[in-house]
């Protein structure tokens, strides 16, 4: 199939999505990564406008630093910013589109070191942390690079240099996962189980659905869930690669889904503006929700406060009982903006990030919510 680039998809979006293609210019990429936090209160936000990443404390919104600054020489452009950036401990990862990967640290924003990639970067980075495979704690001791040309590449975190690459055929769009085994999925259709020490494959044959699988993998139980442009989210069996079931809509799921184990229920999101709840086992639908007018939900729902929270492309936030579908909040928060990137939960409030930079408090428990003014 023809490469497609996300920043013609955002396009795509705008216009009901799947339209057609085109409309905003390729030297014109906008990022969407979301926020995220480290232990200490630090949040890193990502401006998609100008393609740069701000350190803020979450007890004032006070702005630590910015990178670039705008005084490195040479000029640095990342051009834009899609992946969520990795923290850790007193560093933090992230991929440009201009191809350049860097790891800054925490405190001040310097770079400890920077890595060339073969082209752009779409995928939010992955992590092999420690020998004991998630949820066991550790450091990052791997970074895992994924490119737009589809080469993965092991990355020591300590200096960036290559432990090994992998070629995946085509673009990568969603983050590698790390469980023991490394799985990336590809705009190939293909879904690969790649041994963590040496990147070899581990299945005879990576799973294939014939269209492109774009969303993050994530993993419930032995079960990979990935979805796709092929409008299906597929289960797949993390030993053997061989498909458990499969679940298929009017539309794309590209948004990461999210898994509560302990109902054993995957609320994946759709670009048909539903919100789909899932039988993690078996992929049976325990219910659906669909906003008075839908519009397509690219972010990954969370969970905050015993509340689910989504938010729909047009920045309409949505408080849902996880149980039942049904809405918690008399009408949902309107952000007025786009939004693309997954949130941030911290506590019971949850970050969001629009287009542009702009960033909101949203309370859980009554879908209040504040615009941060940063410095």
């Amino acid at each position: 199939m023809a490469r497609t680039r996300p920043h013609l998809v955002i396009a795509v979006l705008g216009l009901s999505m799947l339209a057609a293609v085109g409309c905003v210019q390729r030297n014109n990429p906008q990022g969407w990564a979301g926020p995220v936090t480290n232990a200490d209160g630090t949040v890193l936000v990502a401006s998609t406008a100008k393609g740069k990443l701000s350190a803020i404390k979450t007890d004032d919104f006070s702005r630590l630093w910015t990178f670039p600054s705008g005084d490195e020489k040479p000029e640095i452009k990342l051009e834009a910013i899609y992946g969520t950036p990795l923290v850790d401990g007193s560093t933090v990862y992230f991929g440009a589109y201009s191809g350049d990967v860097y790891a800054l640290g925490l405190d001040d924003g310097k770079v400890r070191w920077r890595f060339d990639a073969d082209g752009p970067v779409i995928a939010a980075l992955g992590a092999i942390r420690g020998r004991a495979p998630p949820p066991a704690p550790g450091p990052v001791e791997t970074v895992l690079l994924a490119t737009e040309k589809g080469t993965v590449y092991a990355l020591d975190a300590a200096d960036g240099s290559v432990q090994w690459r992998f070629d995946a055929g085509d673009d990568v769009w969603g983050a590698p996962l790390w469980t023991g085994t490394i799985y990336v999925a590809s705009v190939n259709g293909k879904l690969f189980a790649l041994n963590a020490a040496t990147g070899e494959p581990k299945w005879d044959q990576p799973f294939s659905t014939g269209h492109g699988l774009i969303s993050d993998p994530i993993v419930a139980e032995g079960t990979l869930l990935v979805g796709g442009i092929d409008r299906t989210l597929h289960a797949v069996d993390a030993e053997t690669g061989e498909e458990r079931w499969a679940f298929k809509t009017d539309n794309w799921f590209w948004g990461r889904p999210l898994v509560d184990e302990t109902s054993g229920t995957v609320y994946a999101p759709n670009l048909d503006g539903r919100l789909y709840a899932l039988d993690t086992e078996t992929g049976e639908q325990r219910w659906l929700f669909e906003a008075e007018e839908p519009d397509p939900l690219r972010s990954a729902p969370v969970l905050a406060g015993g509340v689910l929270v989504i938010v729909d492309r047009s920045g309409n936030v949505y408080g849902l009982d996880p149980e039942a579908g049904t809405l918690k909040w008399s009408a949902p928060a309107a952000l007025e903006k786009t939004v693309l990137s997954n949130p941030l939960v911290v506590g019971e409030e949850v970050l969001i990030s629009a287009q542009g930079g702009d960033l909101f408090r949203v309370d859980a428990s009554d879908g209040s919510f504040v615009e941060v003014e940063t410095p």
